[in-house]
């Protein structure tokens, strides 16, 4: 409908720089009658576009809420049967990669594990350390 309304204004100017042009072979009275009759044909157009506008506002807000609730359900169900998606993170040369939850705990053990044979810790308290950090941080992103 907006198309349709847009088109109806569109020929209307389109008519009107029409008239202009032949202004030498058409008289003054009858340009302006032209002009005029344009002009309200433009107003009438403008007033139902407007009219038009009116009645869709209320119902693009509904889908928008509609999309959003979809949105939040296909989250809460994505999330209550594990298919999370992770957080995007990119490589050197800039191509995407997911980082799964279950990478994060891991890399967060390796490193906590790293720091501390660095730090002079032995074998054994390492990797208790880095069990204890990888726990801790299942627990906050909700893994295992």
């Amino acid at each position: 409908m907006r198309l349709v309304l847009i088109n109806n204004l569109f020929d209307n100017c389109c008519m009107i720089v029409y008239l202009l042009f032949m202004a030498e072979q058409v008289t003054l009275s009858n340009i302006q009658e032209q002009l005029i009759a344009a002009l309200e044909k433009s107003k009438v157009a403008s007033k139902t576009l407007e009219d038009a506008r009116a009645k869709l506002a209320p119902l693009e807000a509904k889908a928008a809420e509609a999309q959003e609730a979809v949105s939040q359900l296909m989250n809460e169900y994505n999330r209550l049967t594990g298919n999370v998606r992770g957080t995007g993170a990119r490589t050197a040369r800039g191509r995407k990669y997911s980082q799964t939850p279950e990478s994060k705990v891991a890399a967060q053990e390796k490193r906590t594990y790293t720091r501390a044979i660095n730090n002079g810790a032995s074998e054994a308290e390492a990797k208790k350390i880095a069990k204890e950090a990888g726990r801790a941080l299942a627990a906050k992103l909700g893994v295992k």
